[in-house]
C-alpha cells in the first residue's frame, strides 16, 4: 500500500508538467494563428493602401496632364486674341486716321468754306477720332505686351527735362479751363539717362492725363530727382485719392476704380500699359495715395542701360 502511494506521488509531478506545457503550446499555437491572422490581415490592408497610393499617382499624372493640355489651349487662344486684336487695331487705325486728317481739311475750308456751327461739329469729329484712336493704341500696345511682341527703341543721353517740358505742355492744356495749378520742379544735376523717348513720355503723359481728369481745382507737381544710378519721376495731384483696397485694380487691365467709373473714358489700361514700359526699362512704377488726399505716381528710371533685353 505504500509502495502504491509512492508511485503516484511520484509520476503526478511529471504529468502536471506535461499538461502544463500542452497547454503552453496550444496557448502558444493560439497566439502564433492570431498572429498570422494580424499579418495577414496588416498585408491586406497595405496592399490596399499601395493600390490606393498608385491610383492617386495615376489620377494625378492624369490632372498634370490635363492641366497642362489647358495651359497649352489658354496660351494658344491667348496669342490668337492678341494677335487678332493687334491686326484689327492696325486695320481700325488706319481708316480712323483719314476720318481725322479729312475732317481737319473740311474744318480748315480747304474743300470750300464753312460756317462756324460746321466748323464746330467737325471739331467734335475730330475729337472724338482722337479719343478713339487713343483707345486702339492703349489696346494695340496691351495685345502687343501679352504676345510678347513690344519692344523699347533704346537711345542713350535722353534728356528727362526736355521730356517732361513737354509732359508739362500738355498738362497745362488739359486744365486750361480748371482752377488747377501745374508746376514742374526738376533737380538741376539730372544725369541723361538710356531710354525709349517716346515710350517714356507716353508713361509720363499717361499718368498726367489721368491726374488732369482727376483734378477738380488744386495743384500738379510734377518732380524729377536723381537718386543714385536711378532718375525718379513723380506726379502729384490734389485729387480725389484712392483708396487702398483700390490701388492694386489701378495697374490690372481693363478694370477701373469706382472714382474712374464715375468720370468715364478710357479702357483702363494706361496704368497697367506704364507699370509694363516702365519696367521693360529696367524700371518700376508705384502709386501712394489716401482716400481724399490726392495721389502720387512714382517712375524710377536706371541711368545705365538694363541688363535684359529691353522689351515689354
Amino acid at each position: 500500500m505504500d509502495n502504491h502511494t509512492m508511485t503516484v506521488s511520484a509520476v503526478s509531478p511529471e504529468m502536471d508538467t506535461v499538461d502544463e506545457l500542452k497547454l503552453k503550446i496550444e496557448q502558444l499555437q493560439k497566439e502564433n494563428a492570431g498572429l498570422r491572422q494580424d499579418l495577414a490581415d496588416a498585408n491586406i490592408e497595405i496592399e490596399a493602401v499601395v493600390d490606393e497610393f498608385q491610383r492617386t499617382q495615376v489620377e494625378i499624372e492624369q490632372a498634370k496632364k490635363d492641366v497642362e493640355r489647358a495651359k497649352e489651349q489658354a496660351e494658344r487662344a491667348n496669342n490668337v486674341k492678341s494677335a487678332f486684336l493687334a491686326s484689327m487695331s492696325h486695320e481700325l487705325r488706319t481708316p480712323l486716321n483719314s476720318i481725322i486728317n479729312f475732317s481737319k481739311f473740311v474744318a480748315q475750308g480747304v474743300m470750300g468754306p464753312v460756317n462756324d456751327e460746321q466748323r464746330e461739329a467737325l471739331g467734335e469729329v475730330i475729337d472724338s477720332g482722337k479719343h478713339l484712336l487713343s483707345l486702339i493704341n492703349d489696346v494695340l500696345d496691351m495685345s502687343k505686351i501679352e504676345a510678347g511682341a513690344l519692344r523699347l527703341f533704346m537711345e542713350d543721353n535722353v534728356n528727362v527735362t526736355t521730356l517732361l517740358e513737354s509732359a508739362l505742355s500738355t498738362a497745362k492744356s488739359l486744365v486750361a479751363d480748371k482752377p488747377v495749378d501745374v508746376t514742374l520742379e526738376i533737380e538741376k544735376t539730372l544725369p541723361l539717362i538710356r531710354a525709349d523717348r517716346q515710350r517714356l513720355l507716353q508713361v509720363m503723359l499717361n499718368i498726367l492725363s489721368n491726374a488732369c481728369k482727376f483734378t477738380e481745382k488744386g495743384s500738379i507737381r510734377i518732380k524729377a530727382h536723381n537718386n543714385d544710378d536711378t532718375v525718379v519721376l513723380s506726379v502729384t495731384d490734389s485729387g480725389p485719392g484712392i483708396a487702398k483696397e483700390d490701388q492694386a485694380a489701378v495697374f490690372e487691365p481693363f478694370k477701373q476704380t469706382d472714382t474712374g467709373l464715375r468720370q468715364g473714358g478710357g479702357t483702363g489700361l494706361g496704368m497697367p500699359i506704364s507699370r509694363k514700359l516702365a519696367e521693360a526699362h529696367g524700371g518700376t512704377l508705384w502709386l501712394e495715395s489716401q482716400k481724399g488726399e490726392g495721389a502720387t505716381f512714382f517712375v524710377a528710371i536706371p541711368v545705365t542701360k538694363p541688363a535684359t533685353s529691353p522689351s515689354a
